[in-house]
């Protein structure tokens, strides 16, 4: 019997395994894909999106500047009221002689009317809303650049965490091939060992480095892991799926033309979306300051009475317009324009500043990008000297000319040197991508 319940056991743990196996996917990616996944999925970008519908809603509003505001209405009144009564008969063209007797003008009894009603106002002349909907107009197409900003910054961020994965794919890698030579050492270190060859603290310094080894690759495939769940969240995937990178660290000399790409930028997608944010300032001050001046509006009117539901025996029109002047508002309107001259001051200052700091990143992205470059060959020549002193004191090594100690230096060193020649390719990509973005440029 409890034979039988372990056996179930296992079972239950192997179907948990199978599924949790069978739930994962795997994904291949080049960085073109990754990219094409990014703009139609990503969060960010999906928000920036919405928020130009919002922004281009908002400036439909505006068109009641010029459109006129239609109203249906039916309404139904019943009422005693002596001069109401009296009111509702004219407008239904029924009065008689009648009606004009004191007695009934004074005590008329019960009147309904049933009121169906059209009413039209048209705006003529409203200054202040003229430059309010230029306001609303370059708020739309400050977004529409906010949001070629977002993608563009997007781009550059799926890169790094696509490169990024891509390094910690590698280093895991460099880490396994290490694990193997260490675990190597150590057999000939037990085997020489058994031959009086070598020390007791010789096995256990060999045994010391595969530990360590273990926790490194352990920590990489961690680090692998996160890449992947972080460049899965980008693209907008579920972070469960597994991405494998197609695309390899490599260094690109070509790239270096960006250093001698112009470093003027007044075209870049963030830069006009301040300059159509100060632009809308400058109308919204207009448009306070055009509250001082009056308004000229149409209105018109055309309605149907009659003492039955929606009854249409009589008619009437009226059509006018109104011209309108606010003199004076307790000083909410001087004090609206003040504000407003306020706030583009701002707009102004923080614009020239953004311009004056992104000149300055762009000048230390182009060092960044020659000093990520001239570090690739120094790692490099680095690692190759490293790869080339193990092979040798292995070679050594496994002849008993060389100390264990030795030999596990020279695999430590050959380990960090092959790590820094594949973190100085990330280095130089990240430097490129970052020079990308502040010239909103590919480098070619």
């Amino acid at each position: 019997m409890r034979n039988l319940k372990i056996y179930f056991v296992l079972l239950l743990i192997m179907g948990i395994s199978i599924s949790g196996k069978s739930q994962a996917v795997e994904m291949k990616l080049s960085l073109k894909e990754a990219l094409v996944k990014a703009s139609e999925n990503n969060w960010e970008i999906n928000k920036a999106k919405a928020e130009g519908r919002v922004a281009k809603a908002e400036f439909r509003q505006t068109n009641s500047v010029f459109l006129p505001i239609v109203n249906l209405s039916h309404s139904g009144v019943l009422t005693n009221d002596p001069l109401t009564s009296f009111g509702f008969k004219l407008k239904q063209e029924i009065t008689t002689e009648a009606d004009f007797n004191p007695l009934v003008l004074n005590d008329p009894g019960q009147t309904r009317n049933f009121n169906t009603k059209i009413e039209v106002q048209q705006p003529l002349i409203n200054i202040d809303g003229i430059y309010g909907r230029r306001a609303a107009n370059a708020k739309l197409q400050a977004v529409d650049y906010k949001t070629e900003r977002t993608i563009n910054f997007t781009k550059y961020e799926v890169k790094k965490a696509y490169y990024q994965l891509e390094l910690a794919q590698e280093a895991v890698l460099v880490l396994q091939s290490s694990k193997k030579t260490a675990a190597s050492a150590l057999q000939v270190t037990q085997n020489n060992l058994a031959q009086g060859f070598v020390k007791e603290a010789d096995l256990l310094s060999a045994k010391v480095r595969v530990l360590e080894l273990d926790n490194q690759l352990s920590d990489a495939i961690n680090n692998q892991k996160s890449a992947g769940e972080f460049l899965a969240y980008l693209l907008g995937l579920d972070i469960n799926v597994v991405i494998e990178t197609t695309d390899a660290l490599e260094k690109k000399p070509s790239l270096l033309n960006g250093l001698e790409q112009s470093s003027q930028i007044e075209n870049r997608s963030d830069l006009n979306a301040y300059r159509k944010g100060v632009e809308a300032r400058e109308n919204m001050l207009k448009s306070e300051k055009m509250q001082f001046l009056p308004r000229l509006n149409a209105f018109g009117a055309y309605e149907w009475n009659d003492d039955k539901l929606f009854g249409t025996t009589a008619n009437n029109y009226m059509v006018g317009a109104s011209l309108s002047w606010n003199l004076f508002s307790g000083y909410k309107n001087i004090a609206k324009v003040q504000r407003a001259k306020a706030e583009l001051k701002i707009s102004e200052l923080n614009f020239a500043e953004y311009i004056s700091k992104n000149s300055m990143e762009i000048q230390s992205a182009k060092r960044n990008l020659k000093v990520a470059y001239d570090k690739i060959e120094l790692s490099k020549l680095a690692k190759e000297q490293a790869e080339e002193a193990l092979r040798i004191r292995t070679n050594r090594y496994q002849q008993g000319l060389e100390k264990t100690t030795d030999i596990l230096y020279s695999e430590t060193v050959s380990m960090a040197r092959n790590l820094d020649y594949i973190n100085s390719l990330y280095n130089y990509h990240v430097a490129v991508f970052q020079l990308e973005l502040l010239l909103e440029k590919e480098l070619q």
